[in-house]
């Protein structure tokens, strides 16, 4: 039998409380529930909301990321990214038919898939950015390319937001290559030709992926009891843009505001194994025990389960 938990992390965490915390280590807080160890890598799982167009994905393996004119890095698949305009109906005239006319641009947000540990340094620093509540606007492009790399046609979009970050179901069933989930949002995007050169980017730099199922899973105090967990759900950081109308037929500005809402984590772990689990519901949720979070750290290792390839830590874990 196995047992389903849900968490839910605590929205303020304090460095203070975190620094008393000798197990894991450390290396910068992000607020709302998430501390990243090492090179920033907040990783992805396309969540329910980033499904951003019923069309099929372009994930030919062939999709390279821009910022800012700096390679980015291999991007795994694209949704989204188009421009369209919403169609106005007009008061009907004396002929009783109403006019039909565009109304103001709108853009979609372009989802993407990157493999996971693998970020460059612009998107890692863009995530990092993001994670701790200074959201940064950044131009860039997703370049598409033939089987020699050279571009073909490209997708460029200006004065982004990455709204959403979301980490990938970690199962110890999968073997499959993780894949970290963004979300852009876009002021405006423009589709051009490509040029026809190489891309100046590498196609990874590691020479490992890193696979769903390889990982480990703690919470702060019940390490006993969370070696034989077998499945987290896919943890989601998402930040609402606020949407500004101009008037204009160049379509609506989106700026950044400060909501940030961590999705709340779910694990399986053995029956025989949930007694901890339960003394701590029953510390936190029945007897209202204040200070009863716990910090968490899901890891993701190589395939002898000795290295850890990337990793995230979770702030304030609550039961519930």
């Amino acid at each position: 039998m196995t047992e389903k938990t849900t968490l839910q992390p605590n929205k303020q965490p304090s460095h203070s409380e975190l620094s008393r915390r000798d197990l894991f280590r450390t290396a910068g807080l992000v607020a709302g529930g998430a501390m990243l160890l090492g090179l920033p890598k907040f990783v992805g799982g396309l969540s329910t909301e980033a499904q951003a167009a019923e069309r099929p994905s372009f994930s030919a393996g062939t999709l390279f990321l821009e910022l800012d004119g700096q390679p980015a890095g291999l991007v795994r698949s694209v949704e989204g990214g188009a421009a369209f305009a919403p169609v106005l109906l007009e008061a009907p005239g004396s002929v009783g038919i109403a006019r039909k006319r565009p109304g103001p641009v709108q853009f979609e947000d372009i989802v993407i898939q990157v493999p996971l540990g693998d970020e460059s340094k612009p998107l890692a620093g863009w995530i990092t950015e993001t994670l701790t509540n200074t959201p940064a606007l950044r131009n860039g492009a997703i370049a598409y390319t033939d089987v020699n790399f050279n571009e073909v046609k490209r997708l460029e979009f200006f004065n982004a937001l990455l709204t959403e970050v979301a980490l990938p179901v970690a199962d110890a069933r999968e073997r499959t290559p993780a894949s970290l989930t963004l979300r852009l949002t876009p002021q405006t995007i423009r589709l051009t030709g490509g040029s026809g050169k190489p891309i100046k980017a590498s196609v990874g730099t590691k020479s490992m992926p890193v696979l769903a199922g390889n990982f480990r899973f703690n919470v702060q105090g019940l390490e006993n009891a969370c070696g034989r967990i077998s499945k987290v759900e896919n943890i989601t950081a998402r930040r609402a843009p606020l949407k500004t109308d101009t008037g204009q037929k160049s379509g609506s500005q989106k700026q950044s505001v400060n909501l940030f809402d961590y999705s709340n984590v779910s694990i399986f772990l053995p029956e025989a194994d949930a007694s901890p689990f339960y003394a701590w519901f029953d510390q936190m949720v029945l007897k209202g025990k204040a200070g009863a979070e716990r910090a968490g750290l899901l890891e993701w290792l190589d395939l002898t389960f000795k290295t850890v390839l990337t990793s995230v830590q979770l702030v304030g874990l609550g039961i519930i």
